[in-house]
């Protein structure tokens, strides 16, 4: 490999697992997120959005955390209470590994954690292994 690649941020996605359908969350966020998933198996429903911030997804884990809490925050009282039953709430931050860099990469601030408690949602942090570029792993300088 001839570069080197500090760790980084790649998304924030929001997952929820639930008996009852979660696609009127879907619904209610609107172009607000992008849907990876909203599937039901064998009578489980699972919800999986990322943030969209502008029109785009976002590389940003405070801007998108901050997103997905004040989408939360809105929620009318009947989908307030269809999250509230969910049996499964995770703000998944997923990390590419890097090969060097800090140690440390700065992710949020008490407010943000306390909020993210406050919906009694866990907390996950995904590190996926560095994958080198196409020009790296063919030895192009």
């Amino acid at each position: 490999m001839n570069g080197s690649a500090a760790a980084s941020f790649i998304n924030l996605d929001l997952e929820l697992e639930s008996g009852e359908d979660l696609a009127p969350l879907a619904a209610h966020f609107g172009n607000k997120v992008f849907v990876l998933h909203c599937e039901e198996d064998a009578g489980r429903f699972r919800l999986a959005l990322e943030a969209v911030i502008r029109g785009a997804l976002s590389e940003d884990a405070a801007a998108c955390t901050e997103h997905f809490l004040t989408l939360l925050e809105a929620l009318p009282p009947p989908l307030q209470a269809l999250w509230q039953r969910c049996d499964r709430r995770v703000f998944d931050y997923g990390f590419e590994g890097g090969t060097d860099g800090p140690p440390c990469l700065a992710l949020l601030g008490s407010d943000q954690l306390r909020r993210i408690a406050g919906f009694a949602a866990d907390l996950r942090i995904t590190v996926y292994p560095f994958q080198p570029s196409s020009a790296d792993a063919a030895g192009l300088p």
